[in-house]
């Protein structure tokens, strides 16, 4: 059996090809190739072809692999743990002030290749979905507990939380604007408590 046939399906080449991916793209952006993963990973580019097939597979392997990577499942967890909806969404602010600098390198790849490429298009969008999902239920909770704003519904104030925290709109407010992830998280929880959550009467 040859080295190749033995790397394929090992786990701890797999892991040690996306690192090698993330940190082409930190370092290279948009324009990596097979060949850069390989080197830096130390294997052949037969066997990055073996594990992923192509550019894009790699790539789509990427998006399921960095959310667990940064233990994006743990993070998301502690913002459901909160005791009431706007606790939840400031936790969850503070979430976005954080983690989306620690993708933001590899999120402007795939915002980009996703109108090149279908399957990893598809992709994205659902992982789109699922963040807005996420946000939908923060508000569901705000409303649940009396704190909606007149004139909102659930889901208008769901997109705009969604929308508003973004990784576009976080970017040109850090990287563009000079932001700090801590006024980044005051001033955008501030926007989002003014717009849609009102005052407690408790």
């Amino acid at each position: 059996m040859s080295s190749e046939a033995r790397a394929y399906g090992d786990p701890d080449t797999r892991r040690r090809i996306l690192l090698a991916t993330w940190e082409a793209i930190e370092e290279i952006g948009a324009d990596i190739r097979l060949r850069d993963v390989a080197e830096r990973a130390g294997v052949s580019r037969q066997a990055v072809y073996l594990h992923f097939g192509d550019r894009g597979n790699l790539l789509l392997a990427l998006v399921e692999f960095m959310p667990e990577t940064l233990g994006f499942p743990k993070l998301l967890a502690h913002v459901f743990a909160a005791t009431s909806g706007v606790e939840m969404l400031r936790r969850a602010v503070e979430l976005h002030s954080t983690y989306n600098a620690k993708i933001d390198s590899v999120a402007r790849v795939l915002e980009a290749a996703q109108y090149q490429d279908p399957a990893l298009g598809a992709a994205w969008r659902e992982r789109m979905t699922r963040s807005r999902a996420a946000h939908r239920m923060i508000v569901q909770r705000i409303a649940d507990e009396g704190r909606l704003a007149d004139g909102w519904t659930v889901e208008d104030a769901g997109d705009l939380f969604y929308t508003v925290t973004m990784q576009t709109p976080w970017r040109e407010l850090t990287r563009e604007l000079g932001w700090s992830s801590d006024r980044y998280a005051e001033r955008m929880t501030k926007l989002l408590l003014d717009s849609f959550v009102a005052e407690s009467t408790a």
